[in-house]
This record gives structure tokens, C-alpha cells and sequence, in this order.
């Protein structure tokens, strides 16, 4: 069986997968990593530029996946890069660098073909070809919101929303430990999204599938109330915009230091987590959601797929 691996470089974390594709479809995980190197933390500060020390953990961390990258004997991979790329205003010097020093070549991809992407890596999961869902992709600067059904994307809505973008823009002292965030913050976030959400439909009615990687992970670890969800062996739970809600409320009181302390997950996480689950349950309220489809699906997946068909 082959090997294909993706590495893609997001605003917070470089994710690395190796995987087969099955015949009938399905990806097969060999290898995952999912670690934090903040590559485009801080560019609000810096008016939009990517900081030297946020580079070179990212190039630490490709040159880590270069050589796992011999050891799977890789059939063929691909590397992309997303949202902090696209935004930052010395891209074209820092994606030559990260290229002379990797050896590597990056595809800066366009918010239209994220979405794509991660639209079709989530409804590989899902057998029915009608029925339609709000797929939701939460990174750490851009948000994409992606309504249809396996067979037909029909909508599209991009926000830049995400976890890492709305803690650096509407909280005080972002990046120190002992900073918290408050109500007040919340609803000035809550706020802002409504406003990017004005274009998008109304009372739609569907179910949400939130993704990012990780989520399925990350509820169980944060102890999220999960139902099984049966008509998915992909996605295989629900739950409820009001235990996101219940849980904003929950991690409010805590420092981000102590955040970390009381719902360990990865380093770096949990300092967003409000945010991201703000995202979920704002445009939960705003289509009128029945429930919450977490997905571990990714950018990564649908390049795979894209990398079988060519």
C-alpha cells in the first residue's frame, strides 16, 4: 500500500499527515502530528508581517517532517500553506526562505480552494448524496462557511474569524498567561460576527459540521456532551450549540495559565478555544441549527484525495 503525505502550514500549527487511501475511499492515518509553532501569531502587532521567531519554529518543525518524510517511504506529498501567508505582507520573502531552507515547495492555496478542500474531505464521511449541511471550518485566522450536499456545493462564505484572529483583535494583553478574557469581550466578538454574517441565509435549518483537525479529540477532552450521530462512520457524534455556550461560560473565569492547568489538550489550544466555539454557536442562533456535527476532517484529507485523482 502507498504512502502520500501533506504538510500544511497554518497560522498557529504546521499538521503533518502520511496516510493510504483505501479502495473503497477512505483515508487510512499512518502517521499525524498537529504541533504549535504560531507562525502567523502576533501580524495584527507587526501590521501584517510574519515575525523571524515564528519563522524559524516553522522551518524547525518542516525540516522534522522532511526527515520523518524518508522514513514512510512517501510515495508523493504536497506542502500548502494558508491563511497567515496569504495575509502577510512579507510573504514572497518568507516562503522564499522557508523553500531555500526546506528544500521544499510551497503552494500558498487560495481561501476558494481551502474551503473546497476541506467541503469535500468532510462529506466523504456522509452517504447520502442529498441531504445538506453547514460545513463550517474554524482555522486559526480564516473561517469558511460551505452549505450543500455531497453532491453539490451551493454556498460559500468566508469570514475572517477565526480562534487565533478574534483572541489578538478584541482581548486585552493577548499574549501574556495570566490575562483572561472577559464577558465584555465576548460580546464585542459576538457582535463583529453577526455583522459577517449578515449575508449569509437565514432560518436554513441544518446541521452544523464544525471541523478543524481535531474536534471529535477536543470535545471528548473537554468533556462536551456528545450523542451518537448514526448516519456517518466518519462522524460518528452531535451535540448541542448550548453546550459550546455552557462551556464559553465555564473557561471565562480561568487565566489562560490556568486555562492549561484545568483542560489540558494541545499547547497553545485552549487559549482560543472560547473564540472558536463562539464562531459555532453564533451561526448556530443565526441558521436556526438543530444540532452539531464534530469532524476530525481537514485541508490535509482533501488533498489527498486530489492527489489520487491526478
Amino acid at each position: 500500500m502507498k504512502n502520500y503525505a501533506v504538510i500544511d502550514i497554518g497560522t498557529l500549527k504546521v499538521k503533518f499527515l502520511v496516510a493510504q487511501i483505501l479502495r473503497n475511499g477512505e483515508i487510512k492515518e499512518v502517521y499525524f502530528s498537529n504541533n504549535l509553532t504560531c507562525f502567523g501569531c502576533n501580524m495584527d502587532e507587526t501590521g501584517g508581517f510574519i515575525l523571524e521567531k515564528n519563522l524559524k519554529s516553522t522551518i524547525s518543525e518542516l525540516l522534522r517532517c522532511k526527515e520523518l518524510l524518508k522514513d514512510y517511504n512517501i510515495e508523493k506529498f504536497k506542502v500548502i500553506s494558508t491563511h497567515a501567508l496569504r495575509n502577510a505582507k512579507n510573504r514572497e520573502a518568507i516562503k522564499k526562505e522557508m523553500e531555500e531552507k526546506t528544500s521544499f515547495e510551497i503552494e500558498n492555496i487560495s481561501q476558494d480552494q481551502e474551503a473546497l478542500l476541506f467541503f469535500q474531505a468532510v462529506m466523504n464521511g456522509f452517504p447520502d448524496d442529498k441531504k445538506e449541511y453547514a460545513v463550517v471550518d474554524v482555522g486559526g485566522g480564516s473561517v469558511q462557511i460551505l452549505i450543500g450536499s455531497k453532491n453539490e456545493l451551493k454556498f460559500t462564505h468566508r469570514m475572517q474569524s477565526g480562534g487565533q484572529f478574534l483572541h489578538e483583535h478584541f482581548t486585552k494583553n493577548p499574549h501574556i498567561a495570566e490575562s483572561f478574557t472577559t464577558e465584555e469581550d465576548i460580546e464585542k466578538m459576538r457582535k463583529y460576527l453577526l455583522e459577517q454574517l449578515i449575508s449569509l441565509p437565514n432560518g436554513l435549518k441544518m446541521p452544523i459540521i464544525y471541523g478543524s483537525t481535531c474536534i471529535i479529540d477536543l470535545m471528548k477532552a473537554m468533556n462536551i456532551p456528545l450523542e451518537n450521530y448514526p448516519d456517518s462512520k466518519t462522524h460518528p457524534f452531535k451535540t448541542y450549540a448550548k453546550a459550546l455556550d455552557d462551556f464559553i461560560k465555564k473557561i471565562l473565569p480561568f487565566s489562560y495559565k490556568e486555562r492549561e492547568e484545568k483542560f489540558p489538550f494541545q499547547k497553545g489550544y485552549v487559549w482560543g478555544i472560547d473564540k472558536a466555539f463562539l464562531n459555532i454557536t453564533t451561526l448556530s442562533e443565526r441558521v436556526n441549527s438543530p444540532f452539531i456535527i464534530p469532524s476530525n476532517a481537514n485541508v490535509s484529507q482533501g488533498i489527498l484525495y486530489s492527489m489520487l485523482d491526478n
